[in-house]
Order: C-alpha cells, then structure tokens, then sequence
C-alpha cells in the first residue's frame, strides 16, 4: 500500500467495533491496540507499537479539561481512596 491519505468505508459492527483491513494494519505497525483520539468531529486512530515505559507513556497522552489539578486530585481520592 502507498503511503499517502486513503479513504475506505468501514463498517460498525453492533458492538461498535470497526475492523481495519490487514493491509493498513501491517504498513501502520498495528498488531493489539491502538490509541483513539477525538478532536471535534475526528476520530484518531495511533498505533501503539509497544510500551517501553508505561510512565513515559502515560506523561505523552494529552487531555484536555476545564478542571484544575486540585479538582483532579479530589476525584481521584474519591475513586481510588487517599
């Protein structure tokens, strides 16, 4: 497959599952997971080739909110206990 934008229609199963074609697959590196990513009316798919450091990871996922770090902090205390 050439790189390059290619458009192909995939269905929606109803699970909500969409199956990507084993060529897009193997040019992308995909093999178990991948990161989505929604940015207005865009879905983005990134492969996850492998996750060396989980923490190093983790810090380069973005995450866009209007609360501040002490509301974060109070609902994750709230969920996890602390």
């Amino acid at each position: 497959m050439k790189s390059g934008i290619k458009y192909n229609l995939l269905d929606v199963d109803g699970k909500g599952r969409v199956h990507i074609p084993k060529g897009i697959r193997e040019e992308m590196g995909i093999q178990n997971q991948v990161v989505v990513e929604r940015e207005k009316d865009l879905l983005i798919l990134r492969p996850i080739k492998s996750i060396g450091n989980p923490v190093e990871f983790l810090s380069s996922i973005s995450v866009k909110t209007k609360k501040s770090p002490a509301e974060m902090k109070r609902e994750a205390e709230g969920v996890f206990g602390g």
